[in-house]
């Protein structure tokens, strides 16, 4: 399976990217997609991005990730997600997060153990099943909270926290708290690795673990 991935990334990245755009610098390509793919749903302005690469001897400038970012996102590789005031009912214009098309070819980029890289993995799963249901997916910002995401489709919208496990009172009350800031009445879901957490409707909001919310064909 490794040698599978290898050859998928030997063939979109250095054919499909990098002759089609004559990408002269290959090694900041590679360093820049196994970046994201360490960090999956994290906040980044491409500035940011630059800050962290020149801090592992990486030079490179704002321009060039922004367009070999744009060159991934055109093949497939990336996905760009854009954050959204739920209060202010507007799309920001800075601060994305990138989450992958292949969850396989991700995990192959970044290698070893990644046992503690489960809820990355989640919210990538989430972030696709939406997709795939037909929904726009943004970060959702609400004052200094965070919703793991907000979808939209024909003019419905759907609130959704992502976590591995339940396992604290602090950890509920973050992500049902978060959720139950929101005044509107659209449907609002936790999605966890837990098989029930207390009730399955708590305020309104409804618990489901991960491998039964992908089983949804309607939200």
């Amino acid at each position: 399976m490794d040698d599978y991935f290898e050859n998928v990334v030997n063939t979109i990245v250095l054919r499909d990217i990098i002759e089609r755009e004559s990408i002269r610098n290959v090694p900041l390509l590679r360093t820049l997609v196994r970046f994201i793919a360490d960090n999956i749903g994290k906040q980044f302005s491409a500035r940011s991005i630059v800050g962290v690469l020149k801090s592992q001897n990486t030079e490179t400038s704002t321009n060039m990730v922004l367009n070999y970012l744009e060159y991934l996102c055109n093949a497939y590789i990336i996905d760009r997600i854009g954050r959204y005031n739920i209060h202010g009912k507007k799309i920001l214009e800075l601060g994305d997060s990138f989450y992958f098309e292949d969850l396989g070819l991700r995990n192959h980029l970044v290698g070893g153990n990644r046992r503690f890289d489960i809820e990355k993995l989640m919210e990538n799963a989430v972030y696709r099943h939406l997709l795939r249901l037909g929904y726009t997916v943004y970060i959702g910002i609400l004052h200094k909270a965070e919703i793991d995401f907000v979808a939209e489709k024909q003019g419905s919208t759907v609130y959704i926290q992502v976590c591995y496990m339940l396992a604290s009172e602090d950890t509920v009350e973050r992500e049902f708290g978060n959720l139950r800031m929101i005044k509107d009445s659209h449907p609002k879901y936790v999605v966890s690795m837990d098989r029930m957490y207390g009730k399955a409707n708590v305020d309104g909001i409804r618990h489901l673990h991960l491998r039964d919310f992908l089983k949804l064909r309607s939200l």
